[in-house]
């Protein structure tokens, strides 16, 4: 391609990205970014910050981070190469509405509610904000199982992260 016909598209390119922008200024608000369910970014957790404070992995279980995302993460939990569990913590700063489970939760776990989610997944709120959570895959975790794996994760040190009162929904 000859060199002024390359400036020439060039040219055409940025002029049609300069009008771009300002057509769609208008709808600025409609754009994504800047926020997490309507939360500032500055308010919401980031997920790398969850990692560390998952269980770790031992010779018979091993944790392999899958997923995370401001202010969620995800791991699963494996004996061998069958996966047996899903991890998760999240920040409920973008949800309110996931805490309200917890309110009437007969059940605590290391001082913390602690709710039954079906047969098969139990939830954890740590800091009246952070919800934990172990899902069963398949049939390898009862509750009982499920309650030990939560005690596994750092509790302290993920109510160290937030703030401990937050306005409810």
């Amino acid at each position: 391609m000859p060199r002024p016909l390359r400036w020439f598209v060039a040219l055409v390119l940025a002029a049609g990205l300069l009008v771009g922008g300002v057509l769609l200024l208008p709808f600025a608000d409609w754009l994504p970014g800047g926020t997490v369910a309507d939360v500032p970014l500055q308010q919401v957790v980031n997920g790398t910050s969850f990692n560390r404070l998952f269980p770790p992995s031992d010779p018979e279980f091993r944790v392999t981070m899958s997923q995370e995302k401001r202010g969620f993460s995800e791991a699963r939990l494996k004996k061998g190469d069958q996966v047996i569990a899903l991890l998760a913590i999240s920040d409920t700063i973008t949800a309110p509405e996931a805490r309200a489970k917890f309110e009437q939760a007969q059940e605590r776990l290391e001082g913390w509610p602690l709710v039954e989610q079906g047969p098969h997944a139990s939830a954890l709120l740590v800091a009246d904000r952070f919800q934990v959570k172990v899902i069963e895959q398949g049939s390898a975790l009862d509750a009982d199982h499920r309650h030990s794996v939560l005690e596994h994760f750092n509790l302290q040190g993920l109510a160290a992260l937030g703030t401990p009162s937050l306005p409810r929904a």
